[in-house]
């Protein structure tokens, strides 16, 4: 730790401070700080704008909603910085060197603030920074140093922040902060049966919800929902992503139905109730909390045992944004569990996979070298393709995968992560599709693939072992019968 003027930095924390000042130095006058959910990007820029306003310098710092000015504010006060706030409904206090600033209310007063007021501008949650009125705001002050700070750095289409800074600073990986114990652990689960998403329609780059909450309200998955949360994080609190007011509604009745004490929170309600609903929270009196897209950004509540994902998403920061809600140590707290109904794990990936940020958007993962994860067959525990033992029940998965492969070849089907033997009628039938299967198989290349679908380890091997047995088939049957019975006789 590097206790700097009243507050107490971690060491990546004092380093990325350092980094910036560096940028700085270098005349870059538009910097981004990457650092993940968690990791304490608002003590770090707290502490920068003190620093800044102990040498006078005007720092300006921009959010966009209640939570992160709250949440800013607090980080000022527990430093002793006296500042201002801009928002509706409040007159400008200008006399703070320090103004905490919403932007929807500051891009509506540029005309009563200079172009030279300030001397910094930090933009909390900055991967929304090229949104219209954040870049009219940054217009407006062309003078100002920018500091970013973000935990995803880019736009919900994927597209990259560098129309908007000019400079990179990495903080340490997820990775890196849960293995030296600043996020929690977290154990993920993607239960049977997640809704595939791929026939969605999408809308502004996402999935139409909508027809998400659709697929995503009958009765069989809301049951699915409870029992899994039963089983995985009974008696422990869990914030649950949900598609629509309607949708995150209906989820909480479901939980009380069962017995578990759920509410459900959305923007119709005023701030206090808002605050009252994550109080409760907080302190184990509510177990679920069902939300639309009011949990997000600002919100903070490092007791929560585990999320669950019932909102699917195509934006790799929403998913990393939801996920790190639950990631937060907190006394008492081992680990995070992560229920992933909608399939987001499958198609973003875990959220502790090496991401390479760049200015020009986010590294395509998926697409450069697949989604490296698996699933427990027995307990559905999300882990990487190289680890053996599930983290979660400690089976040895490629033991089970093996079995499973060597199953499939004599007839026996896998149901809901359990083995289940077929009656003899339903295991010649199968014998039989699969001797058609092969059949159909024109060439070497189709028995590949083939092969690759039945699971073999070695399809080629199997594949040249077909072609070689039709090819002695032909020739036998091409020989004349005077021939073929020499040749039996031979063989007798």
């Amino acid at each position: 730790m590097q206790e700097v003027q009243g507050v107490a930095l971690r060491d990546y924390q004092h380093q990325a401070v350092e980094m910036l000042r560096s940028a700085f130095r270098r005349r870059v006058q538009r910097v981004l700080l990457v650092l993940p959910t968690g990791g304490g990007k608002t003590v770090i820029f707290a502490h920068i704008a003190q620093q800044a306003a102990l040498r006078g310098r005007r720092v300006g710092i921009l959010v966009h909603r209640n939570e992160l000015m709250r949440q800013s504010s607090r980080a000022l006060e527990r430093l002793g910085v006296a500042h201002g706030r801009i928002a509706a409904g409040r007159g400008m206090a200008l006399g703070h060197t320090v103004q905490v600033a919403a932007v929807q209310t500051l891009v509506r007063r540029l005309l009563q603030l200079p172009p030279d007021y300030f001397h910094l501008l930090i933009i909390d949650e900055a991967h929304h920074a090229t949104a219209g009125s954040w870049r009219k705001v940054l217009g407006h002050f062309p003078t100002a140093r920018v500091l970013g700070v973000t935990a995803t750095p880019c736009r919900g289409d994927g597209q990259g922040l560098g129309v908007c800074f000019e400079e990179m600073v990495l903080g340490p990986s997820a990775a890196e902060l849960t293995e030296q114990g600043y996020l929690a652990p977290a154990r993920v689960f993607i239960p049977p049966g997640p809704l595939d998403a791929r026939h969605l329609r999408k809308r502004l780059g996402d999935y139409d919800m909508r027809e998400a909450q659709e697929e995503l309200s009958g009765p069989r998955l809301l049951g699915d929902v409870v029992e899994h949360y039963q089983h995985h994080l009974a008696g422990q609190t869990a914030i649950a992503f949900c598609c629509s007011v309607r949708h995150a509604e209906a989820i909480a009745e479901q939980f009380h139905q069962a017995g578990v004490t759920a509410a459900s929170i959305d923007g119709r309600m005023d701030a206090v109730e808002r605050e009252q609903l994550l109080q409760r929270l907080e302190v184990g009196e509510l177990r679920v909390l069902t939300s639309c897209a009011l949990i997000g950004e600002g919100i903070d509540v490092p007791s929560v045992g585990g999320c669950i994902l019932l909102r699917p998403t195509a934006s790799l920061a929403l998913h990393l944004q939801m996920i790190g809600r639950c990631l937060r140590p907190a006394a008492g707290k081992a680990q995070a569990i992560v229920l992933d109904h909608v399939g987001n794990v499958r198609r973003l990936g875990h959220h502790l996979d090496p991401i390479a940020w760049t200015l020009e958007g986010q590294a395509k993962r998926q697409q450069e070298r697949g989604i490296n994860i698996k699933l427990c067959p027995k307990c559905f525990c999300c882990m990487a393709t190289q680890v053996r033992h599930c983290p979660a029940c400690g089976v040895d998965v490629r033991l089970l995968e093996q079995q499973r492969k060597a199953a499939q070849q004599v007839g026996v089907e896998v149901v809901a992560g359990q083995l289940a033997e077929l009656s003899e009628t339903e295991r010649r039938l199968a014998q039989r599709a699969r001797k058609t299967e092969q059949a159909q198989a024109q060439g070497y290349d189709d028995l590949v693939e083939l092969g690759r679908q039945r699971g073999m380890k070695n399809p080629q091997g199997w594949a040249r072992h077909v072609m070689q047995a039709r090819g002695q088939k032909r020739s036998r049957f091409s020989q004349p019968a005077g021939a073929r019975s020499a040749q039996r006789e031979l063989v007798v």
